[in-house]
């Protein structure tokens, strides 16, 4: 059977992620991030499929699963800089980076920035792109600021009550449960990766549900007009944003080992 290693500790400035490894050590080494409101947990299903043939670390990042909450002044760009650290630090060579919406944020940002190392990307159902200009869900956003901002300036008037209210009436289920990280995910909701997405030059692999309402499918395709001949489409049907749990794990996999065989260089 593969190693197992315990869950180690990473520190740096301040900040604090949990790292798991599985499989053999001396193999290529193979990192997962989560989404928002995950932990290791939800990246296991994968992580397991590949401990034959990597390094896989599982990553709790800060604030999320067995690692403390980070600064309040965070974002993804803070994120980037722990697990940049990381890597120079715990995975020599090459890294294929395997990421799931906030956590494909974080990938992709350090994808951009680490040309050399990043051999390979993996996203799966990731946020960072702006909403078309006329559509309704950015029409509807706005609104949802401007009747806020009103809200605020009338506080002493309307009262307390009615910013209570425009929260629990408007805000997501991300936001009414971020408690001590709130404050970071609203820097990071609204982040613009278009240049990111254009920087990165190693292949890239968009996996997608076509069922997905939190990033939906247009974000797919935006990404891979970005990156061009470097990435890959493949939209998964009947599967929503959390394509990667139960039985979608084994399927995710079976079309990352796909990739991975069309891309023997990652």
């Amino acid at each position: 059977m593969p190693a197992v290693t315990q869950a180690e500790r990473y520190e740096r400035n301040g900040a604090c992620l949990i790292d798991e490894v599985l499989g053999d050590t001396n193999a290529r080494h193979m990192v997962l991030l989560h989404g928002w409101g995950g932990s290791r947990e939800s990246l296991r299903g994968i992580g397991t499929l590949f401990q034959r043939t990597h390094t896989v670390h599982l990553i709790d990042l800060p604030g999320f699963g067995d690692a403390p909450v980070p600064p309040p002044d965070w974002d993804t760009v803070r994120y980037t800089e722990l697990v940049d650290a990381f890597l120079i630090d715990r995975c020599p060579g090459r890294v294929l980076l395997v990421g799931h919406s906030f956590g494909g944020k974080v990938a992709l940002r350090l994808a951009a920035r680490k040309s050399g190392q990043v051999s390979g990307l993996v996203l799966m159902g990731v946020p960072g792109l702006p909403q078309p200009l006329l559509s309704p869900a950015r029409w509807r956003r706005w609104m949802i600021r401007v009747l806020r901002r009103v809200i605020r300036v009338g506080r002493p008037l309307f009262g307390s009550r009615a910013l209570e209210w425009h929260t629990r009436r408007f805000g997501s289920k991300d936001y009414l449960e971020a408690g001590a990280l709130r404050s970071v995910l609203v820097r990071v909701v609204n982040e613009d990766l278009t240049d990111s997405a254009r920087m990165v030059s190693c292949p890239v692999l968009l996996l997608w549900g076509t069922s997905d309402t939190e990033t939906p499918v247009w974000l797919a395709h935006r990404y891979k007009s970005l990156m061009g001949e470097r990435a890959t489409l493949d939209v998964l049907p009947h599967k929503d944003h959390h394509l990667q749990t139960g039985t979608g794990a084994h399927l995710c996999g079976f079309r990352i080992r796909q990739w991975l065989i069309a891309h023997p260089d990652v």
